[in-house]
């Protein structure tokens, strides 16, 4: 593994960057109306491995959540069935947020954040760090653009102001993740993306 780095809006106004601002969508897995299992049965005699939910998102975007073996990845999408999936995750056995920011120049998203719990001891699964993670929004899905750890000095602004600074000039097929987390953090291969996957 390498290193990389719903629904309702509530809008905030945001110091980063004049006319940029956030709204906010819940994944709701348990409410039918924001998210549906697009969970495949298991073969007949097999345990199930793995979930899959589609949740409704921001400005026309869907949110896909996927786990499997412990670890999850969310993408976002505007036409799921047909923009790529990257399967983007940590090393370790995580579980993501429910809520997801949307940040927005001029009313249109250009990037989301959202905070995951990664267990960071192989041998003690409950020893765990926070991070924010912060995915810049593309013509065809999305792609994570940086990590910022939960314990660093003013995280959430320091997220906000990534995604307001670099989103529209990253691109995801190129650019490499960056990584804001404490002196003492390690952060080699904690992160992992297996590229795009077309549906």
């Amino acid at each position: 593994m390498r290193g990389l780095v719903i629904v309702v809006s509530v809008f905030v106004a945001s110091p980063c960057l004049a006319g940029n601002d956030s709204a906010y969508t819940k994944l709701a897995y348990d409410n039918p109306k924001v998210c549906y299992n697009a969970t495949e049965p298991a073969p007949e005699g097999e345990p199930q491995d793995g979930a899959e939910f589609s949740c409704e998102g921001y400005g026309g975007y869907r949110v896909t959540f996927a786990e499997g073996d412990l670890r999850g990845s969310v993408g976002y999408a505007k036409n799921p069935k047909k923009e790529c999936f990257r399967w983007e995750s940590f090393s370790g056995f995580n579980s993501s947020g429910t809520t997801v920011e949307w940040r927005l120049k001029d009313g249109a998203p250009i990037a989301t954040i959202l905070r995951w719990t990664v267990s960071y001891d192989p041998e003690d699964s409950t020893k765990s760090k926070d991070w924010l993670v912060v995915s810049k929004l593309s013509t065809n899905g999305s792609c994570h653009m940086g990590y910022v750890e939960g314990g660093f000095p003013n995280a959430n602004d320091k997220a906000r102001w990534l995604a307001d600074t670099a989103a529209e000039a990253f691109i995801c097929d190129v650019g490499k993740p960056v990584f804001f987390a404490k002196a003492e953090t390690k952060t080699d291969g904690i992160a992992y993306s297996g590229g795009c996957q077309q549906p």
